[in-house]
């Protein structure tokens, strides 16, 4: 029997739950993996299609970085197919007339090597489509908790940094979304539960080293400046829900960085975990730091992904 002829029982399935794929398969009553690549990330049974999504794609090529990510506190989710699906793809066409769609996610594929389960979300409805080759996907979740546990809050809140920034060439869906009022308060809420925890990690791990640490980010182009005896060392800070295999730079941290100065660390938080609380808000948890002393960023390690247009220049 092939899987679109099976049917997904999905109603044994419990939301919050971990699950690996071969344990969602034989929970739902259908047959068990015949090997690890034959469940991809979007499955058609007889009574619905499920999706199995990894949201940290940090390490993937730019061409599979798909912008899968939860809105509103966990209550929609933009998904996008794989670059070879159209809007006449047979399973794209289902879910454009209603089919059941049914979603699992995990944060990271991996963590320090051990591949992770991944979280049963539910059910989504869908709102609206657009594009193609991929083709955006923006659904409602049905199945949403108003109070989730610890596995489904850091779900519901995770964020990778390009979708924080809206300059950056989002899809329109995504866009339109992340532009209205509630995606803006919570996008700069996230960033700043992010940036301060990294910040606080920081500033403890260079206290601890003895020096006395003093906040100059909000004047200088690096985030701390360390004294012990005759000793001055800078530190730039990053935080970053993601493995951290990159992080964002401006040219003015970079310049400071490179200049004979004053040496300075690059001090990474990556990995940090994001939950949504009852009251709204956020907090940090978790994560790796990643420290590379007397930074001196070279060029070929650098890449350009903003630049600043004059009209005119004198």
């Amino acid at each position: 029997m092939q899987r679109k002829d099976e049917v997904f029982d999905y109603k044994n399935l419990v939301v919050g739950n971990a699950y690996s794929k071969n344990e969602a398969l034989v929970t739902a009553n259908v047959r068990p993996l015949n090997n690890n690549k034959e469940i991809t990330g979007i499955t058609s049974f007889n009574n619905c299609i499920v999706l199995f999504v990894t949201l940290d794609k940090s390490g993937k090529e730019s061409s599979h970085k798909y912008n899968d990510i939860f809105l509103d506190n966990g209550k929609k989710f933009h998904w996008e197919s794989q670059n070879k699906n159209t809007i006449e793809t047979p399973h794209m066409r289902k879910i454009f007339t209603g089919e059941t769609v049914i979603l699992f996610v995990r944060t990271h594929e991996k963590i320090k090597s051990s591949s992770q389960p991944f979280i049963y979300i539910g059910r989504l409805s869908y709102i609206e489509h657009n594009g193609n080759k991929p083709v955006q996907v923006l659904y409602d979740v049905l199945d949403y908790q108003k109070k989730p546990n610890k596995a489904l809050s850091a779900i519901y809140a995770w964020e990778k940094i390009d979708t924080l920034d809206i300059d950056n060439k989002l899809p329109e869906i995504l866009k339109k979304e992340k532009l209205s009022y509630q995606g803006r308060v919570a996008d700069v809420k996230k960033k700043k539960v992010i940036e301060l925890y990294a910040m606080n990690k920081a500033i403890e791990h260079y206290e601890q080293q003895g020096f006395e640490v003093l906040d100059t980010s909000s004047n200088s182009p690096y985030d701390l400046e360390c004294h012990k005896n005759d000793t001055i060392r800078r530190v730039e800070v990053k935080g970053t829900t993601t493995e951290g295999s990159a992080v964002y730079v401006t040219s003015n941290e970079v310049a400071s960085a490179c200049s004979d100065e004053c040496e300075t660390d690059l001090y990474i938080v990556n990995n940090i975990n994001i939950f949504l609380q009852e009251d709204g808000n956020y907090y940090a948890d978790g994560g790796s730091v990643n420290i590379i002393k007397n930074w001196k960023p070279e060029e070929k390690f650098l890449e350009a992904t903003v630049y600043r247009y004059h009209l005119s220049k004198k």
